[in-house]
Formats: structure tokens, sequence, C-alpha cells
């Protein structure tokens, strides 16, 4: 194994933790959304939102860490991450890269917002929600990918199974 496919199975074992993290964040906050009245929010759910987004953050970053990598061993140009996400797309890994822009926005709207409008953090919240299942499709079809193309082999414990499926 070469040592570039070692890094891509390094970052394979991260990620399942990471999906593993952010499918716990979601559950605990599908408890008490959607949120009409920010303000009357615990700090404990202040904290479960907060994981949330840094889990969704993080996950989605590693994602796209992962698919450059995949790209370098394919031998795919990777200047301009557009190629990296057309790649990606012609291989099933991703619906679109129009959707993983647009899953990259709602990181950078979450992350970079500072406004305390309620109406704005309930839409970023619900669509960042919503786009978990997206990096969740992504993360089964790098690992599919990697499995066939490369022999590489993730094993899921019986927990990552079920956030495969959520």
């Amino acid at each position: 194994m070469t040592e570039h496919l070692r890094l891509i199975a390094k970052q394979l074992e991260n990620l399942e933790k990471m999906n593993l993290y952010l499918a716990y964040s979601l559950g605990r906050s599908r408890m008490f959304m959607p949120i009409e009245n920010w303000d009357t929010l615990s700090n404990e759910q202040h904290e479960v939102l907060a994981a949330l987004r840094v889990r969704f953050s993080e996950f989605q970053e590693h994602l796209s860490k992962t698919m450059r990598a995949i790209a370098i061993e394919e031998d795919v140009d990777t200047t301009r991450f557009g190629s990296v996400l057309a790649y990606m797309e012609k291989l099933d890994i991703i619906v679109s890269s129009v959707r993983w822009k647009l899953i990259r926005e709602i990181r950078n709207a979450v992350n970079h917002n500072y406004n305390n409008d309620s109406n704005q953090l309930k839409e970023f919240f619900s669509e960042m929600m919503k786009a978990s299942q997206d990096l969740f499709d992504a993360h089964q079809n790098i690992i599919g990918f990697c499995n066939k193309a490369y022999g590489l082999i993730v094993s899921q414990s019986e927990e990552q199974k079920k956030t495969s499926q959520i």
C-alpha cells in the first residue's frame, strides 16, 4: 500500500468517528427543533447547537479533503476544487457539485454569521440538519468507492452502521 493510500485509509477512520459524532449531535438537537424562540433556549440547548455546528463543519471539511485525496490518487487535476467535485459527481460520490457548494455555503454561513436574528438562525440550522444526510450519503459512497477501487475496508461498529441509515 502506498503512503498516499495509507493517508486515505487514515482519513476514512477519522471520518467514521466524525460521522458518529454528527449523528449524535443531530439526535440531541432534534429533541428541541424547530426552535420558535431562540431567547428561551437553555445553556444546554445552546451547547448542543454549538456541537452540531462544529461537527457538521468538520465532517464537511474532512469529507472534502478526502475527496481531494481520492482525486489525487486518481490523477485528477486538483488545482481547482470544482474539478474535484465534478469528478466526485462522475463517481456518484456526491449528488451534484452544485449541491456540495450549497452545503459549503451553509457551513460558512453558520460559522461566520454573528447575527442573532431568530429567523435567520432557524433557517441556517434547519438547512444544516437537512444537509447532514448529504454528508452521511457522501461518506458511505466514499467508503464504497475506496473499498472497490483500492481494497480499503472500513470497519464500522453497529452504532456507526445505524447512523449511516439516518
